[in-house]
């Protein structure tokens, strides 16, 4: 089993693109707890629009194809900061059936030593807490809390 990362074409980020306005739609209507009259299809948009203002051309935004030898298993996108020594994923997503098989700690693995590679000294992320399973690969993977976000529901 070979893990190999794939810098996305312009064709595929577009693809990539349309699927990740979907999906984190998704996720901000289950974990934004906010009244808001901005839909969160629309919310989404804008707030990804506003990350990638040049697309795949977005300077230090790096977006991968996962491959395991030769079959499609996944994205990841990260930034790089190299004048911070920092770097920032904003999203690994390894497809429904090769969950659970390895693979998400198998990429974040390789990602580390491409980002010591870049001379990076810190990796960080965000996880919403409802999110089990990456918080669970995040902390077998050495991340530490650095803060907590908290919230009650009144009424």
């Amino acid at each position: 089993m070979n893990i190999l990362l794939k810098k996305m074409s312009e064709k595929e980020f577009t693809i990539y693109f349309e699927d990740k306005v979907e999906r984190y739609s998704y996720v901000l209507s289950e974990n934004v707890h906010e009244v808001n009259s901005e839909a969160p299809l629309s919310k989404a948009r804008k707030q990804l629009n506003n990350l990638l203002p040049k697309g795949i051309e977005t300077s230090n935004h790096h977006l991968f194809n996962i491959y395991e030898d030769d079959l499609l298993i996944g994205f990841i996108w990260i930034k790089l900061e190299k004048e911070k020594k920092s770097a920032f994923l904003y999203e690994i997503f390894i497809f429904e059936e090769n969950r659970g098989k390895g693979f998400g700690t198998r990429v974040m693995k390789n990602v580390e030593e491409w980002l010591e590679q870049e001379g990076i000294y810190y990796f960080k992320l965000h996880v919403f807490g409802r999110n089990e399973g990456a918080r669970k690969l995040y902390e077998e993977l050495g991340f530490e809390i650095a803060g907590i976000n908290m919230l009650k529901t009144i009424n």
